[in-house]
């Protein structure tokens, strides 16, 4: 085996495989990167059971089969080298690396040791790749975090007719955001948010094919193909807590409110829920924070309307500059009550949503 590659491309679809494979070898064999030959490519590939990589570069390769060795090795070697091009050469059980000046011999392991990643024969689903990397890096930061949370750390996708929507939450707040087309597919895939995380960064522009098949929620662009293994169990129903009657509606810009809490927060008190206060009254929010270090506020201008003259909520400050930062432009910010959950939404743009609900104060 004999293959000639640019080394910035090497370098970028390592980067796909080296994120996903671990770096222990918990797990035998997930350590390892796959590399296959074709006549004129390069095919790495790795997994970590949960989500599985293929990135294929093009190459000048002479010689064929299958080789692996630690990705994690094999990656850090590649970023260092010193000249535009790498020659990889297979020879008695062994990688040789060579760049400009600089030579390496690696160890080769039998590639029966690496776990084989599986993908879709068939991609029925397609969507624009950018406006669903969006959709999903808006509504990620609500998913949770916590190992017994279970289903809350997924991100269930709607595919529909005419829209495909994300959707997570963790209990105390929520996000959707839509892809107003249709994917060609139909069906409620959750998949969990650290593997929405990879999915997110191999989505570049143009279109990505999607399959669901098999208990794999999978994508394919131009170079790589990434396989997700689907989460088992209920997702909320989250249509049902999301409120629909609002005694005050707020109107303001949306970054106003994210810097000025951003500001104020930065006297909140960590161990009490990071918490920042409302009190909105006659077209004017106050926002007021207190710790062990001192006291901050600040007042915004805003379009007040509702059957309510004034109401006092708390927050969670990072919960609320979550929901916040999608949005550009104006901020509509429906005010439930001041232990029911509190919605934002841009009043032009119905594709994303946010839910959060205020802290007890009592």
């Amino acid at each position: 085996m004999n293959v000639q590659v640019a080394t910035k491309r090497l370098a970028d679809a390592l980067n796909h495989v080296e994120r996903i494979v671990p770096t222990r070898n918990a797990t035998p064999g997930t350590n390892l990167l796959r590399i296959d030959l074709t006549p004129e490519s390069l095919v790495l590939s790795g997994t970590n059971l949960d989500l599985d990589v293929e990135a294929t570069l093009p190459a000048d390769v002479r010689g064929e089969g299958t080789y692996a060795l630690p990705a994690h090795v094999f990656a850090q070697v590649v970023r260092a080298v010193p000249g535009d091009e790498v020659t990889l050469e297979a020879t008695d059980g062994e990688l040789s690396v060579t760049s400009g000046d600089f030579a390496t011999r690696l160890q080769l392991v039998d590639p029966d040791n690496a776990p084989r990643p599986t993908f879709p024969d068939v991609y029925a689903g397609t969507l624009p790749a950018k406006a669903f990397a969006t959709a999903l890096g808006r509504v990620r930061y609500a998913a949770a975090v916590a190992e017994y949370q279970a289903i809350f750390r997924g991100v269930k996708m709607e595919l529909g007719d005419a829209t495909v929507r994300a959707i997570a939450t963790d209990g105390f707040r929520l996000a959707y955001a839509d892809v107003p087309e249709s994917s060609g597919l139909e069906g409620e895939p959750i998949v969990p948010a650290r593997s929405v995380d990879e999915l997110v960064k191999v989505l570049g522009d143009g279109d990505v094919d999607i399959a669901v098949d098999d208990g794999q929620f999978a994508i394919r662009t131009d170079s790589v193909r990434m396989s997700a293994k689907l989460m088992e169990g209920t997702f909320p129903d989250y249509k049902r807590v999301i409120p629909d009657a609002f005694p005050i509606t707020l109107t303001l810009e949306a970054s106003a409110l994210r810097d000025a809490v951003h500001r104020v927060a930065v006297m909140a008190d960590k161990t009490a829920n990071n918490r920042v206060d409302l009190f909105v009254k006659d077209g004017t929010l106050q926002i007021t924070a207190e710790g062990a270090y001192g006291r901050a506020q600040e007042a915004l201008a805003v379009e007040q309307t509702g059957s309510d003259p004034e109401m006092a909520l708390a927050y969670n400050a990072k919960y609320l500059t979550d929901a916040l930062a999608p949005l550009d432009g104006a901020l509509r910010l429906d005010l439930s009550g001041a232990t029911s959950p509190s919605v934002l939404s841009d009043p032009s743009d119905a594709t994303y949503l946010a839910m959060v609900v205020p802290l007890r104060t009592g």
